[in-house]
């Protein structure tokens, strides 16, 4: 339709568009395979008077750009980037579990020890009559 429309300044008359259709039928029939040929057709004749008003309206659309691929030297520096900060991540979470005492946690103070069973046992916040993580003072 653009392509048309920049070429002769107007929509494609009655059997254009019929042509323009059998030439984007192929294309859109790989996407939609229950879609036939007639049925585009309608809808393109149905549109057009959508399409002519959007392109006075807006002009005509850029075509699209191309895909540039990446190189190897850039995938691999991409990669060599995304594992750089998958480590510095992990790092920085395990100085945060270091950093956290051993001998407490969210129900106790102090855990004195463990059960056979490996509960923990000890001095509960409550019972120090503070809320979990308070500081002392």
């Amino acid at each position: 339709m653009c392509k048309y429309y920049t070429e002769h300044q107007a929509m494609p008359p009655e059997d254009e568009l019929e042509a323009i259709c059998r030439e984007m039928f192929p294309m859109l029939h790989g996407m939609v395979p229950k879609v036939s040929f007639e049925d585009l057709l309608a809808v393109f004749r149905k549109k057009q008077a959508h399409f002519a008003e959007r392109i006075e309206k807006n002009g005509i659309p850029e075509p699209r750009k191309p895909k540039v691929k990446k190189t190897e030297a850039e995938k691999l520096a991409l990669k060599k980037a995304q594992r750089k900060a998958k480590k510095k991540k992990l790092k920085k979470q395990q100085e945060q579990a270091n950093a956290l005492p051993d001998w407490q946690d969210d129900r106790f103070f102090f855990i004195a020890g463990y059960t056979s069973g490996g509960a923990p046992y000890g001095v509960t916040w409550e019972e120090m009559g503070l809320e979990p993580w308070e500081t002392l003072e």
